[in-house]
């Protein structure tokens, strides 16, 4: 047993890791199993976006949507409504894709770049159909 037998290893590629990226890449597999399941995030997202856009707009509170009341012809709300809901859906069918086939890459990038999108595009979506 020489210095090496003490720490552990993981040979991916002829190449030595070290425990870390070891102890990452068994828990990426360990969560491609059930990463399936988080391809429902962005879907729920959609669907709670859907419901806060076309709910009643508590402060005008006559039965009017906030579709309706924040809206305008011509305006950027509606593309921007569209756009984050098929964001949102796509980014989930390419979670689902890489969670199903085992493309952990694939995975990290989505769920990155999903995120990106959530912040960048569905908050000032949320803030468009709140603020007067």
């Amino acid at each position: 047993m020489g210095a090496n037998a003490a720490r552990p290893r993981c040979e991916l590629l002829g190449r030595a890791r070290s425990p870390c990226v070891t102890i990452s890449e068994s828990l990426v597999r360990w969560l491609s199993g059930r990463s399936v399941t988080l391809a429902v995030l962005p879907l729920l997202n959609a669907v709670l976006l859907t419901l806060y856009v076309f709910g009643e707009d508590s402060y005008r509170g006559n039965g009017i949507s906030r579709w309706d009341a924040y809206r305008s012809p011509g305006g950027a709300l509606g593309p921007m409504y569209v756009l984050s809901v098929a964001l949102m859906a796509g980014c989930a069918a390419l979670l689902l894709y890489a969670g199903l086939r085992n493309r952990h890459r694939l995975f990290r990038v989505s769920a990155f770049v999903g995120g990106l999108t959530a912040l960048a595009l569905v908050t000032p979506t949320i803030l468009g159909f709140t603020l007067n």
